[in-house]
């Protein structure tokens, strides 16, 4: 069939790794009456009256390291209705299943009773079909242990409560949650695919020995052969479904926890955040006391600035008072008349540069405002 290049373009990869893991599929091509003239080949066992198969198959083995790694191989088989003759191309890049094929049909041994007659022949074809089903579904129970194992540990910092263990959590494993569900969805994906190919197979031959055109004297020994087939691949069927239920449940295990876990990881940044908010308090009011003894201070500048500037004048050779103790009355005056209206003068020299920086802010901020309309409310108060 042509279609089986298709199927082994998943491995036409120049580092020997399989490619599109994700394709799956199943193609037929069946010729039970009126053979075109090519086909037939007396010397080479085919009468033209043939079916063909292509399809792949996924199963999962043990890595170096204590990994898995989900594996598939390819099968093109063709079996000749008229001469009992089998064809089967694989493509098997570890040769895994030549050595099952070798256990089962061990090499230069003959076998009378396996392929004498077109009966045989096709009972021997369905025999090794679930010998490929079996092996197909053999290590998905184990892989999907591992997996429970490995998910079990890494969504452990999903089930503390304590705030010590919150806070000591580290992004990292948000990742490798989040890689271990994708890993179970593959999983999933590839037991599901091969449930499908096998419902397939037995809706094929189901069909095959039903047909009009089946071999008569063959067809009911080949119909409860292929009731035997089709019942013991129902049981890797549903034993497949129980699996892919099994990580189903592990799937949704690891998205609450991760979900949790995301909790657990925003609290511990709310926890970060009320630690810093907490030290820029405490550096606000550090600020704002210092801020109330430079105000203090000012303030009795102010007021002992212009006293100071008098005091210092008047003291000065320009005007004497050199009565001794005596009070002096007019020093007084004088002293006042000079003093108060430089202290009015400071006060509201002070007052009116504070009034001229306080607009300038005032426009700064509603320029700001403006700016970012956004984040505040244009109903808020002008200042």
């Amino acid at each position: 069939m042509p279609q089986f290049l298709d199927f082994l373009h998943v491995y036409a990869s120049r580092h020997s790794r399989d490619r599109e893991l994700r394709f799956s599929g199943f193609r037929t091509d069946k010729t039970l009456t009126d053979p075109v003239d090519g086909a037939m080949i007396p010397e080479l066992g085919r009468s033209g009256r043939r079916y063909q198969l292509c399809f792949n198959l996924k199963t999962v083995s043990p890595k170096d390291g204590g990994d898995w790694k989900i594996r598939q191989a390819v099968f093109h088989h063709q079996f000749d209705l008229g001469q009992g003759t089998q064809l089967w191309i694989i493509g098997d890049p570890h040769a895994t299943l030549k050595k099952r094929i070798v256990d089962l049909f061990p090499e230069w041994n003959l076998y009378p009773t396996s392929f004498s007659t077109v009966q045989q022949g096709f009972a021997t074809s369905l025999e090794v079909n679930l010998d490929f089903a079996q092996w197909a579904t053999s290590e998905w129970r184990w892989h999907i242990l591992f997996l429970e194992e490995r998910a079990e540990e890494l969504t452990k910092p999903a089930r503390i409560r304590e705030k010590v263990h919150i806070e000591k959590l580290e992004p990292e494993s948000l990742s490798d949650v989040q890689k271990w569900e994708e890993k179970t969805n593959d999983t999933i994906m590839a037991m599901e695919s091969n449930v499908n190919i096998m419902r397939l197979q037995q809706k094929f031959y189901q069909d095959l020995v039903k047909d009009d055109n089946f071999p008569q004297r063959e067809q009911e020994k080949c119909r409860k052969n292929v009731e035997c087939y089709v019942s013991h691949l129902e049981e890797l069927i549903c034993e497949t479904q129980m699996q892919i239920t099994r990580a189903n449940i592990l799937v949704k295990t690891v998205g609450d926890r991760k979900t949790i876990l995301i909790q657990h990881l925003q609290t511990q940044n709310a926890i970060i955040a009320s630690k810093l908010t907490a030290t820029m308090y405490e550096q606000a009011d550090r600020s704002a006391v210092e801020t109330i003894a430079v105000r203090i201070v000012t303030i009795v500048t102010l007021i002992y600035l212009p006293a100071t500037f008098s005091s210092t004048f008047f003291s000065t050779d320009i005007i004497k008072f050199e009565n001794g103790e005596v009070f002096s009355q007019v020093a007084l005056e004088r002293f006042l008349q000079v003093t108060l209206p430089l202290m009015f003068l400071t006060f509201f020299s002070a007052g009116l540069w504070f009034w001229m920086e306080w607009r300038k802010r005032a426009h700064r901020s509603r320029r700001f405002k403006i700016e970012y309309s956004d984040i505040f409310p244009q109903d808020e108060e002008k200042v």
